[in-house]
C-alpha cells in the first residue's frame, strides 16, 4: 500500500499553487523520459491536483488550504508533540503527496526526490500520515 505525506507550510513558506508546483516539478523531473505530469480532477475534490507518473507508477500532489487543513494540523501537533520544530497547530496550508504502492522498490529514487523537493520548501515540515510521525531526511 502507498502512503500519504503532508508538507505543512509554516508562515515563512512561499506562496504556492498547483500551477507553481507543476512548473517546479516539471523543471525537476522534465529530463526524465519516463516522467509525465498532468492536472486531474478527482471525485469528491473541489480543486484539481497533479498526477506525476513514471510509467504506470504515480504520485498525486495537491496544494490545500483552509479549515480542514487547520484541523489536521492541530491533530498532527497533538500526535507529534514536542518533536515538532515549532507549533504546527495553526498551519492552514499544506502540500499533500500520495505515493502509489511500490512493492518492488522500483521508484525509491523518485520517492526520495519528491520528498527532498518538499523538504527544501522554506518553512515546510514533512509529516507521514500513515506512520503518524515527522519525516526527517
Amino acid at each position: 500500500m502507498g502512503f500519504p505525506l503532508y508538507a505543512l507550510l509554516g508562515d515563512v513558506a512561499p506562496k504556492i499553487s498547483n500551477e507553481s508546483l507543476a512548473t517546479d516539478l516539471r523543471d525537476m523531473f522534465g529530463s526524465d523520459s519516463n516522467f509525465s505530469l498532468e492536472f486531474e480532477k478527482l471525485p469528491f475534490k473541489k480543486n484539481k491536483s497533479l498526477a506525476l507518473r513514471w510509467g504506470k507508477w504515480r504520485v498525486s500532489i495537491a496544494y490545500e488550504e483552509g479549515a480542514d487543513v487547520l484541523a489536521d494540523s492541530a491533530e498532527i501537533q497533538k500526535i507529534v508533540g514536542s518533536s515538532a520544530p515549532y507549533d504546527l497547530s495553526g498551519i492552514g496550508r499544506r502540500i499533500r503527496a500520495v505515493f502509489a504502492n511500490d512493492p518492488q522498490r522500483e521508484h525509491t529514487n523518485e520517492i526520495v526526490r519528491v520528498m527532498d523537493f518538499l523538504r527544501k520548501i522554506e518553512g515546510a515540515v514533512l509529516y507521514d500520515a500513515k506512520q503518524k510521525e515527522l519525516v526527517v531526511l
